[in-house]
């Protein structure tokens, strides 16, 4: 009998502390939860004012929200449109990517992941990504359009040309640009500027006549439509920007684009570049910074950086 009760009582204790250690797990819980939607709420107000100071401290608010929680959707779709305030859009892409990836049933997030492939002129992820969707509006074909043009596959999707559908902007550019046809280059650059665009169609187009320009052996106008692309995207447009003031001008006019460029963004393949002007122009200084930041990654870069 007294065992009984002793077993009784060690019961009764035994559950009273698995509900007091109910009552803390829910207590931190509730906790952790409220400072969350605090914090939220200050990097919203932050995004919502808009000045860089702002900006940054809602970055860092929300960094730390995802450190706290990892599957917070609406922390992800603010940081992306961070990024693209800032255009530092292969930021925007990972945050917009990871929203989607939360929450891939939201037509929204994969409309901002799109459109952040776009304005990184990711185009091979671009294609591959709108190839895979069953039900693409308009918009969204034409981005595919211009995307498999850039990857050498425009013929690919004929069928989405065979629609009666008006074109568009971006559609217009792609033919302009990879439809088979017999335009001529100076052809070509009258029918560009009859197109009707916006900033991110106009970096397009100022790519496109920048190309265009180069096979015309036109150095002046290919400088100053990179230039203006540059101005729009300088992500985007910096390799290419660099890559033309080192081949046509000088290699100290290409190395301030180059540095400008690794100030912001971990980039092997511009940094490769960077070194090599360095290692014309004897900079061994600026060559073992580099050698500094990049040796710890993996594989080829890393070798090819070591040997400046």
């Amino acid at each position: 009998m007294k065992n009984l009760k002793k077993s009784h009582w060690l019961l009764i204790a035994f559950s009273i502390l698995i509900l007091v250690g109910c009552i803390g797990i829910t207590a931190c819980l509730l906790f952790s939860n409220y400072q969350n939607v605090r914090i939220f709420r200050q990097a919203q107000y932050n995004f919502e004012r808009g000045d860089s100071d702002s900006l940054s401290l809602a970055e860092s608010q929300l960094l730390q929200l995802v450190r706290n929680d990892s599957d917070h959707e609406a922390a992800y779709i603010m940081l992306g449109a961070v990024a693209e305030k800032r255009k530092v859009y292969p930021e925007q892409v990972y945050y917009c990517y990871m929203a989607h990836r939360l929450n891939p049933l939201s037509g929204e997030n994969k409309a901002r992941y799109i459109k952040s492939l776009w304005f990184a002129r990711y185009y091979e992820r671009l294609e591959n990504f709108l190839s895979q969707q069953q039900n693409r509006s308009g918009e969204w074909e034409e981005l595919l359009l211009y995307a498999a043009g850039r990857n050498g596959n425009y013929n690919k999707y004929k069928e989405l040309r065979a629609g009666q559908r008006p074109h568009k902007s971006v559609e217009t550019l792609a033919e302009v640009l990879f439809k088979e046809s017999r335009l001529t280059a100076s052809q070509k650059l009258a029918a560009l500027e009859k197109i009707k665009s916006s900033d991110t169609v106009r970096q397009e187009i100022l790519a496109a006549k920048a190309e265009l320009y180069l096979e015309s052996d036109d150095i002046d106008n290919a400088e100053k439509a990179l230039q203006e692309a540059y101005e729009l995207n300088s992500y985007a447009f910096a390799p290419a920007l660099g890559r033309f003031y080192a081949n046509f001008r000088t290699l100290g006019a290409a190395l301030p684009v180059f540095e400008k460029h690794l100030a912001t963004y971990h980039d092997p393949a511009i940094a490769l570049q960077a070194a090599e002007i360095y290692c014309l122009l004897g900079k061994s200084a600026e060559i073992a910074k580099l050698r500094n930041s990049y040796q710890g990654d993996s594989g080829k870069s890393a070798m090819l950086l070591c040997y400046y």
